[in-house]
Formats: structure tokens, sequence, C-alpha cells
């Protein structure tokens, strides 16, 4: 057989299976590695029964397309989305599931070879055996595309939280930080900081708003417009933390970024973001398959803020199972955002520790003291500090700051205020700036006036159905059920009257019951909306 026509046919296996892995990353990323490994096995399979080619041949160009294939896809990974066509396998497996892959291809095509050889009767029927196969792997992954968007909707939030509170107790700490973190994205924020997180914390209470300021005080608390213009203005990387249970340091950053795109900023980077920022861009508004954190309303909203402003969006995060392979990962990725671009600008969007730039004892480097290296760029750092337990040094904090109704921010943090956050750091203060946001928290449901209220539009309604507990909804009119809401409640059994606080004038209401969505009326006529299930 001549050589071009075996050239041609790897060219074409390759071009197949690049098609394949392109066509997976259209799935959840959690289905990814099974369509991937499912649309590559079938083409293979495909091939070796209708290419007319000798059965050592045909194994040989499988081979060589599959070889080729597997290097696309992980360069594809690793200068592009790290979670293409195998979604996020941590890096440590990641060599293990290539080469599960390449097996399986090959095997596939191998065997197929065999069983439908062009001179068997077999081969008559192998029309029949692929188009079953085809429908059986559509089917299946149609199927897992719908399982997951069911595992991340209000309704599979709400069966989370009910077995958590069932099962959780005061030893285990890592469910009750998954429980306050759900209660949060379903709009419930002062249960979810109510929630001892730790040993410390038990037995303690949210504190009040002080009447007055403690005197004399030696804080200088800036308003937090002015501090960030001039942040802005003065720096290239901005590196802001947020804590996961908390929504209003997601209002808080949503709120900066105009400032920062005035000032030139390019690039708006997440750790929760876990899909392309193209593909993110591309649709206009995120889902429930943009990432984990991003669930919250809060954050559904400041990337909608991004898109808005034209920023490049994107995730950093990455799969690793040791804290040294993740940092690093994590900075090698922001850093790769620099390369070439003398005029890139960035704002990192992280979670705690991520941004701590210096040394911490008994921990290591974290991934801002690795991108700095990696840069040369020294990031400026911004921790977020709110009304959460434990709060001894919050309370004693607000009382010398005395009462704020808006974030202010700390430029340095006091020595002694850094020593108490941050003991471990090599290097005091650990972080450039600390922003206190107020101790206020409303009482949900009907109490929800959160920060930055003023730029919102309250939606006041009452609950007239009778299943409990039920998430309400206001989503943007002409975005699907998938997307993220601009905000949502959670209402307990009994509970009535509750209100939503939006962005936008144009919306729709969705409710959602442990079992599934509810079909609903709505009701405008009085002051406050009227809502009631549909018979």
């Amino acid at each position: 057989m001549p050589l071009r026509r075996v050239s041609i046919a790897i060219a074409a296996l390759w071009a197949s299976y690049i098609a394949a892995a392109a066509l997976s990353n259209l799935l959840p990323h959690q289905a990814r590695a099974f369509g991937s490994l499912a649309l590559i096995a079938l083409f293979s399979m495909i091939a070796a029964a209708f290419i007319r080619m000798p059965s050592l041949k045909m194994i040989a160009s499988v081979f060589a397309s599959t070889v080729l294939a597997l290097i696309v896809i992980w360069c594809w990974r690793r200068l592009g989305d790290p979670t293409a066509a195998l979604g996020p396998i941590p890096s440590s497996l990641e060599l293990l599931a290539f080469a599960v892959l390449g097996v399986i291809t090959v095997g596939s095509a191998a065997i197929t070879s065999l069983v439908f050889p062009s001179t068997g009767r077999a081969h008559r029927v192998r029309w029949i055996v692929f188009g079953a196969m085809s429908a059986s792997l559509i089917t299946v992954c149609a199927l897992a595309s719908r399982w997951t968007d069911r595992a991340s909707s209000p309704a599979a939030l709400m069966q989370r939280v009910v077995m958590l509170e069932q099962s959780a107790n005061l030893t285990n700490w890592g469910e009750r930080q998954e429980l306050s973190t759900a209660l949060a994205i379903l709009g419930c924020q002062r249960e979810a900081r109510e929630i001892p997180l730790g040993p410390d914390a038990v037995g303690s209470t949210l504190c009040e708003p002080p009447a007055a300021v403690d005197s004399p005080s030696s804080i200088t608390a800036l308003p937090w417009r002015d501090a960030i213009t001039k942040i802005a203005a003065e720096h290239r990387l901005v590196l802001i933390m947020e804590a996961h249970t908390i929504s209003e340091h997601r209002a808080w950053i949503d709120q900066t970024l105009p400032t920062f795109r005035t000032a030139g900023f390019t690039h708006y980077f997440a750790e929760a973001i876990a899909e392309p920022g193209s593909q993110l861009k591309a649709r206009g508004f995120p889902t429930a398959k943009t990432g984990v954190y991003t669930f919250d309303p809060r954050f559904g909203n400041l990337i909608r803020t991004a898109i808005k402003l034209d920023f490049e969006i994107g995730g950093y995060d990455a799969f690793e199972n040791d804290f040294n392979g993740r940092e690093e990962r994590q900075a090698t990725n922001l850093a790769a955002q620099f390369a070439g671009r003398p005029n890139a600008k960035m704002v990192v969007h992280a979670g705690h520790g991520h941004i701590f730039k210096h040394e911490v004892r008994n921990v290591g480097r974290y991934m801002a003291a690795r991108l700095w290296q990696k840069t040369g760029i020294e990031p400026f750092t911004i921790w977020q500090f709110s009304n959460e337990l434990p709060n001894d040094v919050y309370r004693n904090l607000v009382r010398q700051v005395g009462p704020i109704t808006e974030p202010v921010l700390l430029i340095p943090p006091p020595p002694q205020l850094a020593e108490a956050l941050f003991p471990e750091s090599t290097v005091q203060p650990a972080v450039d700036a600390i922003v206190v946001h107020p101790p206020s928290i409303g009482r949900e449901p009907a109490d929800r006036r959160g920060a930055f209220a003023n730029g919102l539009t309250q939606i006041r309604s009452v609950w007239l159905g009778q299943e409990w507990p039920v998430v309400i909804s206001a989503m943007t009119d002409g975005e699907p059920d998938t997307a993220i809401p601009l905000d949502q409640i959670m209402l307990r059994p009994g509970e009535t009257e509750f209100e939503l606080w939006i962005s936008q004038p144009k919306y729709k209401l969705r409710a959602w019951s442990l079992k599934g969505p509810l079909k609903i009326d709505v009701d405008n006529r009085s002051t406050s909306l009227q809502i009631k299930t549909r018979p």
C-alpha cells in the first residue's frame, strides 16, 4: 500500500480525534473525560471497520494519529484550557489519563479490525453495529450533561443543605464549611456566618454595629473608592482575597472593576472560574458550568460586570493533590498571561491565603509569592475582613473604626492587627491592605439589604405556596434557567415574606423545591409580589 494512502489515513484519523476532543469540550467539565474517550474510541472503531487497509497498517495508522492527537490535547491543556478534553484532572494523574485514552483508542481499532475484516461476513452488518453504538453514545452524553445541570441546580443545593444540617456536628469542620458556603449561595448570609468553622469559633456570636468610635483611636480608615482609585493608578497586578462563605466579598470586587478598567486594567482572572474565558464571554453570562463558587448570584453578577467591561476573563486554578503543586501551577497559569504583553494589568480574585506574597511558616510559599518571582512584578495584595466567626479581632477593630455603612481600607494594615490575623507570616504586614466591611447584616428572608443596595432594585414578595424549603430566584429575562440568578433566597418551612435585590429592571422569577423546578404564578397587583404554585 502506498505511503501516501497511509499518510492520508493518519491525517484523517488525527483530524477526527481533534474534532472529538473539541466536541467533548462542549460537555460539562465532569463529563468531558467520558465524552472524549467515547468519541475518540468510536471514531477509531469506525475507521478500522470502514477503511479498507490491512490490519497491521490500520493499527499502526491509529497509533500514530492517536499519539499526534494526544500531543495536541496536552498542549491545549497547557496553553489554553486546563480542563480541555479530559476535564479537571490532577496533574499527578494526567499522564495516566492520557495513557488510558491512548490504549483504549488503539485497542478499539485493533479489535474492530479483527472483528470486521473486509473479507468476512461480519463486515456486512457494520452499519447496524456502529449506528447503535452512536445512538447509545449520544444518549449517554446527553444524560451526563443533564445530570450535571441537575447536580448544580438550586434543588440539588437545597438537598445538600438538608443533608448536611441533619449530619453536621461540631467536629466535622469540612462539612460545616460546605454547609456555610451553600447557605451563602442560597442567599442566607447571616445563617452562613453563624456556623462555627473551627473549634475557636464555637460559642461565638456575630457582633453588632458599634454606637460610636472608641477614643482615642490610632487607626486611619480610607474610603474604599478613593483608595482603589489610587491603587489602580499605581499598580499593575492586584490580588484580592475572598472568603468562600461570604458573598459580600464578591459584591465588593464587583464594585471595584469599573475603577480598575478605567485605570487600564485588562485582565480579570478568578480562581473559581473553570471554563474558558472566551467561551464565557461569547455566551455573555455565567451558568452552572462556569465553576463552583460562581454558583453564588453575587459572583455571577461580578462575572457579568467583567464581561460588560470587556475584561479578558479566565480561571487559573490547578487540580493538584498537594500544596506546592497547586500553588506552582496557579502561579504558572497566571504568569503566562503576562508573557509578551507589556501593557497587561491584572486583577486576580483568589481564595484566602493564595494572595500571601511572603513565605508562611509551617506552610510554605503561596501562589502570590511564586507569581511575583515568575513575573518580576510585585503584586499589591488586599485582604477582606468581615463580621464572621470567630470575630474577637473584628469586634475590637470595628470599635476603633467606628460606625460604617460601606467598606473602608486600612493601608498599610496596623501592625497589631496584621500580627493578630497573620501570625505565621515571615513578613509583616502580610498583606498590603485590609478591607473592613460593615458589621451590619440583615436577617433573612425578609431583611436582606446588603452592601451597595443603593444601586439595586428591591423586589418584595410573599410566598403563598405550600412547599418548603423552597428557593426563589430572580433570573435575567432572556437567559436560560441554567444561568446564574441575579439573586435568590431559600425559604425555610413557614417563611413567606422575603426580598430580593437585583441590578436590572427586566427579570423573571423561578422557584425550586427539593424535587425540582416548580410552576408558579406571580401576581403583581399589590405592593408585594404574590407568588403561588400553579395547579
